[in-house]
Parts: structure tokens; sequence; C-alpha cells
């Protein structure tokens, strides 16, 4: 049997910064999130909510120290996306604000799942409160019933329960697999650590041309099915995002600096990146998305580059009706501005001086 996980604090002084110290929070909370704790997506004529949303908004809330509003929305997402493994999305069918709402997919979202999870675990911890942890557990308890051991490759996560294997054949999605996320998870618990070491592997095995690719296939042998044939895009841009903001301290981030070369090539020479990228050639399409570059400010932060991308997302407004993209800015500026990072265990760092110092003793298996 497990032994119960028990939480060890070094120094008990509470985290007190205020509440609302980070602007990007401030303006984020103001723009999408309802006063009950759901982050909505207002581009959508349902007036949509995922899973994404809310495990987002509640990591923004922990590095602003807003637990209000962290609880708020953990709240909103287990009474209206259920407990444990959320649906990953919700809306208004008629499209008014004060419409009845529901479920429109009952498929939950892995790497939602996983952002709760790893801010349940924070919170615990910087906020000294354990009553979170029961949460955390219930959640990686879900998560470990789509781990799947693909041949060559190692323990991989499904990106849901429906949908992503077929005849031997796995889909990954490894915008799916933030380290850090999976890092903390391995100090919490041993299980994960082969997760950990297989995810890192797929990324890199799945993105032959330093291009990571939004969705990726393994055969029942290991083998990538159609690298040609993949791009990247909307998913996959969040996997330079994570690799990014890694502590350099941990052992995979040179292996994916080095894996992601071409493409932090690719943005130091244009500035702002792609739409699109085709995985087998490396050839991009017209369209730049600058919001896409707050997922390279970690790379190109002293680079012309960065400078352009910082005036981009500095100067222009944040909008209800670009979610997507408010959501990249928070991270990507947040990150740049040193309003968070992480250490090599994948514990939440936060630049507040009267900060308590605390660990946690691993659990046992």
């Amino acid at each position: 049997m497990k032994k119960k996980f028990l939480l060890a604090c070094l120094i008990s002084a509470v985290f007190a910064a205020p509440a609302g110290a980070w602007e990007l929070w401030d303006k984020f909370k103001a723009t999408n999130l309802t006063p009950e704790g759901r982050v909505v997506d207002y581009s959508e004529t349902k007036l949509i909510t995922t899973s994404e949303g809310q495990s987002y908004g509640m990591f923004f809330a922990l590095v602003a120290n807003d637990k209000k509003a962290f609880d708020e929305m953990f709240a909103w997402t287990e009474k209206n996306l259920g407990e444990n493994q959320p649906a990953w999305l919700w809306g208004i069918p008629d499209g008014k604000p004060n419409g009845a709402g529901k479920i429109l997919d009952t498929n939950n979202a892995t790497d939602s799942d996983m952002w709760i999870a790893y801010c349940l675990i924070e919170a615990a911890r910087i906020w000294n409160d354990p009553s979170y942890l029961p949460k955390a557990d219930g959640y990686l308890a879900k998560l470990k019933e789509l781990v799947r051991d693909v041949p060559t490759v190692g323990k991989v996560i499904l990106p849901g329960r429906v949908g992503f294997e077929e005849k031997g054949v796995i889909t990954i999605n490894p915008s799916y697999y933030p380290p850090h996320i999976l890092r903390r998870f391995a100090d919490y618990d041993p299980y994960w650590l082969p997760v950990l070491e297989g995810s890192i592997n797929a990324m890199v095995r799945c993105s032959p041309s330093g291009v990571a690719p939004d969705w990726a296939k393994f055969d029942a042998q290991g083998r990538l099915v159609d690298p040609q044939k993949m791009e990247g895009s909307y998913n996959a841009i969040r996997t330079y995002l994570w690799s990014g903001i890694l502590s350099p301290k941990d052992q995979n981030y040179e292996v994916l600096m080095r894996q992601y070369e071409p493409m932090i090539n690719l943005v130091k020479a244009t500035n702002i990146p792609p739409e699109k990228v085709n995985i087998g050639d490396m050839t991009v399409n017209n369209r730049q998305v600058n919001a896409f570059g707050a997922c390279f400010l970690p790379y190109v932060a002293a680079d012309k580059a960065g400078a352009v991308i910082r005036t981009v997302l500095t100067t222009t407004e944040m909008k209800d009706d670009n979610y997507y993209r408010n959501v990249l800015t928070v991270f990507g500026l947040g990150f740049d501005n040193r309003a968070y990072a992480f250490d090599e265990k994948g514990r939440l760092i936060l630049p507040t001086d009267n900060m308590a110092v605390k660990t946690m003793t691993p659990r046992n298996e």
C-alpha cells in the first residue's frame, strides 16, 4: 500500500504577495474570466469554455497569488465539466450570454488534466494547504489509465480517453507533454519518471526535422507514421513554449533546445513565426501569427526577434474574442518578465522575497 502523502514545510511563513500584483493576469481576468470562475472563448458563437482554458486560468491565478479566483475556477470546472477527468468542451448552444450551458463533448483533454493536477500540487505547497492534494491524486489516478507503452519509444499518455489508439497505432500530441509538469509529477510520485522519459523521447522522435507536429502517430513497432504528411501549427506551437520555460538545470532542457534548433533559427530569421510548417521539408505558409512569437521569447529574448515579438505583444490590446492569443501572451510575456519560472524539479518559482521555501516528501510506491 502507498504511504500517506506528507506535506513538510521547512518554513511555515505564508506567501503574502497581494492578489492582483500581476498586470497580465489582471488584464486576462478582466477580458476572459467571468465572476463565477469560467474562462470564456468569445470568438465562438456558443461562448465556449474548455478544460484547457480553466487549467491555464488556474495556473495564472496561482502565479498571481489570486487564491479566490483559483478556487472559483476549480469549483466551476468540477461542477460543470466533472471531477478528476473533466469534459474538454462546454458551451451555450443558443449563444446567449445568459443562456443555459452544457457539455458539448464528453471526451477529456489530457493536457488540461495535467495542468490542473500540477496546479493543485503546487497550490498545496505554495499556499501551505494540503487539502488540494486529494484532488490532485484523483486527477493523477485517471491520467495513469491513459498511459501506454510504445515500443522503442517508451511510456506516453494518450491525448484523451477516446479516439487515439486503433489497431496498434497510437496518436500523440507533443504539446500535451509539458516537461516541467511531468518532472514535478515524477518528484511527487516515482510512477511518472518513465512517463517523463518516454514523453521526451516521443517529442524528439516525432520532430525529425526540428519542427514539432500538431499530431503524430506511432505504429505497433514504434515507427513514426507518415512524417512527411505532418505539420506544426496551433497545437504544436505550445511545445516550444513548454520546452523554453523548462529549467536549464533540467537534463532535458539541452536535449529539446538542440532538437528544436531549426525552428528557433527560423524564428530568429523571420522574427514572427509562420502559421504552419510542413514537417517533411520545412516549407512554411505565408501567414505569420504574432501571438506565436510568445512561445519563442525564451529562446530569442536577447535577439532582434525577441525585441520585435516583445513590442508586438505589449502593444496589442487583449480582446475577449482572441482567447488563444491572450493565453499565449500571458505565458510568454509572463516568463519574459520573470513573473514565474520553474526549478529543476518542476516546482513553480515566484519572485516574492517573503515566499516560504517549502518541500514535499516524495510519494513511496
